[in-house]
């Protein structure tokens, strides 16, 4: 009997790491599977597809968090705390700064034009609200996906760096079926994955690689209007765009994160992000792995009389 007890728990009586993954990815896959239930009228909606992954993943991360971690959910990464919208920002701008740079490399080198789509102000303001959503829906459910309750339960079997590399391997091998990738595109996705994975180690906050998600895809898509992981969204742009040059700098029709120029940028950005004294860990949060359910709570020292 205690033998068997060993396959599912530590030393610390707690479930291990192992069983805690497959338990998140039973629930997720029974849980994406649910949309076949639904009404059409409901899974055919242009936000579906984000909107539904997301609160996939948000319920199946909060039953585990909290039925097996026993941590309130903000414990993967979201608390709100005072340094969480300064985190938010800086991830907005430091994703809009990167993506910003490649489009102006590209437009001095001849290699992307762009024609004014016609739209009217109101026009504009419609596509600027739901591509911001629709980007910011998809940025949140990859970020709890792939740096979310998975990352951080192997972070606690195996360490950091063993982590960050499988879950970046599965990121980059999920838009590897995306149209027209290729070995470079894919490398990429997995620098974005690490990029993205060393934002949450120095913050243990979801809230910058979320920003710096968000900023990335939307300014790709729908202020620089290049594609996005091989995918057009033709709906969610200001302009038209036309590309050239070769596929290796600007990533031809997968878009600049099949470029080197992205690889130049990702590379640039994680050491900036690592270096920076303008990002920490705040004070008194609680992760996945902090002890403070265990330990007693601190006593006020005596002082003589």
């Amino acid at each position: 009997m205690l033998q068997l007890i060993r396959i599912f728990r530590n030393r610390h009586h707690e479930l291990r790491a192992g069983w805690k993954i497959l338990g998140f990815l039973g629930l997720a896959v029974g849980g994406f599977a649910l949309p076949v239930a639904l009404p059409r009228s409901w899974t055919s909606t242009p936000f579906a597809g984000s909107f539904i992954p997301l609160a996939v993943v948000l319920a199946v991360t909060w039953l585990m968090v909290r039925l097996v971690n026993h941590k309130p959910l903000a414990a993967v990464g979201l608390w709100v705390h005072p340094r969480a919208l300064r985190e938010c920002s800086m991830g907005l701008l430091l994703g809009f700064l990167m993506m910003s740079g490649i489009f102006l490399i590209e437009v001095s080198l001849g290699t992307l034009s762009l024609t004014w789509r016609g739209l009217t102000p109101l026009e504009i303001a419609g596509a600027v609200a739901i591509s911001f959503l629709f980007f910011a829906a998809s940025a949140m459910f990859e970020e709890l996906l792939f740096r979310g309750y998975l990352l951080q339960t192997l972070m606690q079997s195996l360490s950091f760096l063993p982590a960050l590399l499988i879950m970046s391997l599965f990121f980059g091998l999920a838009h590897y079926g995306n149209p027209h990738a290729t070995l470079l595109s894919t490398a990429n996705v997995v620098l974005a994955g690490i990029w993205l994975s060393f934002a949450y180690l120095k913050t243990r906050s979801l809230w910058l690689p979320f920003g710096l998600h968000l900023a990335w895809n939307f300014a790709q898509t729908t202020i620089y209007a290049f594609p996005t992981s091989g995918i057009t969204f033709a709906e969610r742009r200001l302009w038209f765009s036309e590309a050239s040059g070769p596929g290796w700098l600007t990533g031809g029709e997968f878009g600049p994160e099949g470029g080197i120029l992205a690889t130049v940028a990702l590379i640039a950005a994680t050491w900036y992000i690592l270096k920076t004294p303008l990002l920490r860990v705040p004070e008194g949060i609680i992760t996945l792995d902090s002890v403070e359910d265990v330990l007693p709570p601190p006593q006020p020292e005596e002082t003589g009389t």
